[in-house]
């Protein structure tokens, strides 16, 4: 059976009515065109294209400081990641660590992970045996210094 002829059942083959709901679509949208640029001539002194858009009114809250994070690491002379951590900028602008901390045995397993705040260890920390099994975990609440 050839794609373009009407199969057994009578129906056309799929590429016939495609082609037919294609050019279907086509003439509706042409008809839609044509109504909706087909209206009244503008009236004396008005434009024959509608008014642009206007932007949208300033808010009062003004838009949110970027948030600079710069990714510190090192490694181990072997090779393998020794430590992480975030630095942002303080309230007084200096680059501190504030964000996710972690560091790493010199065979790669996971020593310690917590969250810094201004270079101080802030809420829980987790320390973590060389097999990396829990070893404990401490609250460090608000911070304190190390």
């Amino acid at each position: 059976m050839r794609p373009h002829q009407p199969n057994s059942h009578g129906t056309p083959a799929p590429r016939a009515t495609m082609a037919r709901r294609t050019a279907s679509l086509a003439a509706g949208l042409l008809a839609l065109v044509a109504a909706v640029g087909c209206g009244k001539p503008p009236a004396q002194g008005e434009s024959a294209n509608p008014p642009a858009a206007q932007p949208p009114a300033a808010t009062a809250t003004p838009a949110a400081p970027r948030d600079d994070v710069r990714v510190i690491k090192e490694n181990w002379p072997n090779g393998k990641l020794k430590f992480t951590y975030e630095m942002r900028r303080n309230p007084d602008g200096k680059w501190a660590r504030n964000g996710v901390g972690r560091a790493y045995y010199d065979h790669g397993v996971l020593q310690r992970e917590g969250v810094y705040r201004n270079d101080m260890r802030v809420g829980e920390w987790k320390y973590y045996k060389p097999d990396g099994t829990l070893d404990y975990a401490e609250d460090r609440g608000a911070g304190k210094a190390e």
